[in-house]
């Protein structure tokens, strides 16, 4: 059955592009950890007591790599005398980071000269608790490339609370206000006006983003918020919110559900998507925190003792989304820092890689540990290939669509026989000058390699109704394809 198919870069993360697979499947490949993980542990007095991942972002002019995260200490509060109703304790106080590198696996946290210059001299924080002690937890940030403003570029959104015993504003120590921010640089920050702030309160783990949903979603709203939301069955799911101004949410909409098909004590703790509506050759691609309660354990009501792995999810609307239900990104081996779980940020692209950068947790979910930040690599387009099953040749058809291509380029492995391309009609004949025979074979490992054929210029093509058949030899892999649009090549 045909479909409408635009020019641009292909995936196999989905196969809504492929008509049949013949002697082939679709695989998972899985990024490479970095052999001198963890790239950046807890080393500062700011962040002694753990470290989470926010938001990493390439910077091109700068060719370095910019990481946001939420670092977080202990601090003692309460009189240091014996008073029965202040006694000295310990609390955690957060604040939001900055630190920076020219190749995301050397990190360097720069005197930003913002906050906390008494406690903490020559320290890396952009953002501190309104109160002390309290917290300032990252929540999301994005460069906004289509902001006009320029004092407006990167935006942020946080979570602001007061720690247990502190006081102001009138907000009770279980209240977390949402706030926003903007910056013309990602370090110096002004906060959105006070109207524009969220007070909600938490209800258990489930926490603060558990809504009844209400009102449209808006499908074309530039900016979304993927966070975790409660169920029916008060197990952790994945939740939506949009805006168009960046200040005002819609409500917390679930997009992605446990269910009975789903492994026994599986949930779903968070979804690194882009803030800013916005895809990957041609798909939304999140990284999803799955979770998993050990049910063997004694029962836990609240659950906060899983295991969190890194699994690849991925949706066509940004509002109904899949998986694939293996790890993308794998837990360590026991003693590892990265055994207890896997929370990855959204994937960054620079050159012929993919970067992947991940809070590793030593120690099961609400087991006091440390943490650290890991990094994995793949290259571009890797995330699933196509490969021929067994000793025969496979072969990949898709779906046919309206032709209104200029080139065609691969992203393929094939150093054991070659690659061909055939470019048919509906009924799957060749067209003339574009059959097997015709292609000439592709013998390389590239990640943006044209195909030619005898036939000449594939826009002879033009308003066709055309499918693509790929043949590839054992042991090679097809990442993706490209239709480059008329008039571009």
């Amino acid at each position: 059955m045909g479909i409408e198919l635009f020019p641009g870069k292909h995936l196999f993360v989905d196969d809504l592009c492929i008509e049949e697979l013949i002697a082939a499947r679709r695989v998972l490949n899985r990024p490479q950890k970095h052999p001198d993980n963890p790239v950046l542990r807890c080393a500062a007095p700011w962040d002694a007591h753990a470290m989470h991942l926010g938001k990493v972002l390439y910077d091109a002019e700068r060719e370095q790599f910019r990481l946001w995260y939420t670092a977080s200490t202990e601090t003692v509060v309460g009189t240091r005398v014996l008073v029965r109703d202040n006694p000295p304790r310990k609390v955690r106080e957060t604040h939001i980071c900055y630190a920076e590198s020219v190749d995301a696996v050397h990190w360097q946290r720069p005197d930003v000269g913002i906050a906390e210059q008494e406690r903490y001299p020559g320290n890396n924080i952009v953002i501190a608790a309104t109160r002390s002690p309290g917290t300032a937890e990252l929540s999301d940030l994005i460069e906004d490339l289509g902001e006009e403003d320029p004092d407006r570029r990167f935006k942020m959104m946080y979570m602001d609370q007061a720690a247990a015993g502190g006081a102001g504003d009138g907000l009770a120590p279980d209240q977390k206000r949402r706030l926003h921010a903007h910056s013309p640089d990602g370090i110096h920050w002004t906060r959105y006006p006070w109207a524009s702030e969220h007070v909600a309160r938490l209800f258990g783990v489930l926490a603060y983003l558990d809504e009844v949903p209400s009102g449209s979603v808006d499908p074309d709203a530039p900016y979304i918020l993927y966070g975790q939301r409660g169920s029916r069955w008060k197990t952790r799911q994945i939740g939506r919110r949009d805006s168009r101004d960046f200040i005002n949410w819609s409500s917390n909409r679930p997009v992605l559900e446990s269910s009975l098909d789903h492994t026994p004590g599986s949930e779903f703790y968070h979804l690194q998507g882009a803030i800013i509506n916005q895809t990957y050759g041609g798909l939304y691609l999140g990284m999803l925190g799955a979770y998993y309660a050990d049910l063997r354990r004694k029962f836990d009501p609240a659950r906060n003792d899983g295991l969190t792995e890194c699994q690849l999810a991925y949706s066509r609307d940004t509002m109904r989304w899949a998986r694939w239900d293996e790890p993308f990104i794998a837990r360590g081996d026991r003693g590892a820092f990265d055994w207890g779980g896997v929370y990855c940020g959204y994937p960054v692209v620079s050159g012929a890689q993919i970067y992947f950068m991940y809070t590793g947790n030593s120690e099961r979910h609400g087991v006091p540990s440390g943490t650290a930040f890991g990094l994995a690599t793949m290259r571009l387009d890797g995330f699933v290939s196509v490969e021929a099953e067994g000793f025969m040749e496979g072969i990949l058809v898709t779906r046919p669509h309206h032709w209104h291509a200029a080139e065609v380029r691969v992203n393929v492995h094939a150093l054991h026989g070659g690659l061909k391309v055939q470019l048919q009609d509906e009924m799957g004949h060749a067209f003339a000058g574009f059959g097997d025979a015709d292609c000439q074979p592709i013998c390389a490992d590239a990640i943006d390699e044209v195909v030619t054929w005898k036939g000449g210029d594939v826009r002879s093509l033009q308003g066709r109704m055309v499918a693509l058949k790929f043949t590839f030899c054992p042991e090679d892999k097809l990442y993706s394809y490209t239709l480059t649009p008329s008039g571009t090549a």
